[in-house]
């Protein structure tokens, strides 16, 4: 029905194939669709995959001699010598399901070391997360790839198959655990703000400040985060968090004062 020719031999060596001299027709497949295609393979280059000789085979099939007009690299600014051969050896790891031991530092500072079932890599707000189970906790965790310390095979292999238990990386944005901030930030940090957040929070003042509304879990991350914008942010609501973020700026300059 697919205009695919296939024939079947029986017996202990039988199985299903092409019929032999068969080519594949690139009418198949739409121009858009050729084009998305080759678009999948070559960013699988971001992953350090050796696709060169992929391309060329399909460009040749499509009639379509290979282009190189896009580039993506997750690596971090500097650390590609570092980061290519870490996800090389993710990648073998999660699909060949083997158990590894990983060093890793926590946001608490602390250090701890645990084995896990690395199961699926995510990109996710310009950061990497490898999201496994793991045989310490006994439950599924998020690991921020850079804060990995450390990374070894430990030779062994889980055959358990989670697919269907994985949790989503994240929680309903209108949780109760959130809170609601409203800040206006300046428009000098306007490149920042349309950066950082959902344009539908954004919304543009006569003075040419940002009136910015937006949900985060209210701990110590947000008052450093909040920091980062310096003089440029006034919060406006919570208002205990103005105090807050006052008392962290004194502390800072008292630190820093000789």
């Amino acid at each position: 029905m697919a205009g695919v020719p296939v024939y079947a031999t029986s017996g202990k060596h039988g199985g299903i194939a092409l019929s032999e001299g068969y080519r594949f027709d690139k009418t198949l497949l739409s121009d858009a669709e050729q084009n998305q295609l080759l678009f999948a393979v070559q960013s699988l280059k971001a992953a350090d995959q050796q696709v060169d000789h992929l391309l060329s085979k399909l460009g040749s099939a499509f009639r379509k001699p290979p282009r190189d007009w896009i580039t993506v690299d997750f690596s971090r600014w500097g650390l590609q010598r570092v980061d290519g051969p870490r996800f090389e050896l993710l990648e073998n790891a999660i699909l060949d399901r083997q158990v590894l031991r990983l060093t890793y530092c926590g946001t608490s500072g602390e250090t701890t070391q645990r084995s896990i079932h690395p199961l699926r890599l995510i990109y996710k707000d310009k950061h990497w997360y490898l999201q496994a189970f793991c045989l310490k906790a006994e439950d599924f965790r998020l690991f921020k790839v850079s804060r990995i310390l450390e990374l070894t095979p430990t030779g062994e292999h889980f055959d358990y198959d989670y697919e269907g238990e994985i949790p989503p990386i994240e929680l309903d944005p209108a949780s109760n655990a959130n809170t609601c901030f409203k800040l206006k930030i300046s428009g000098r940090l306007a490149f920042r703000v349309y950066d950082e957040f959902d344009r539908e929070s954004i919304t543009p003042q006569s003075d040419g400040s940002l009136l910015v509304e937006v949900h985060f879990p209210m701990d110590s991350w947000v008052v450093g985060y909040l920091f980062s914008f310096g003089t440029d942010v006034e919060i406006l609501e919570p208002t205990e968090l103005r105090r807050e973020l006052a008392e962290y700026a004194e502390k800072i300059a008292a630190h820093h004062k000789p």
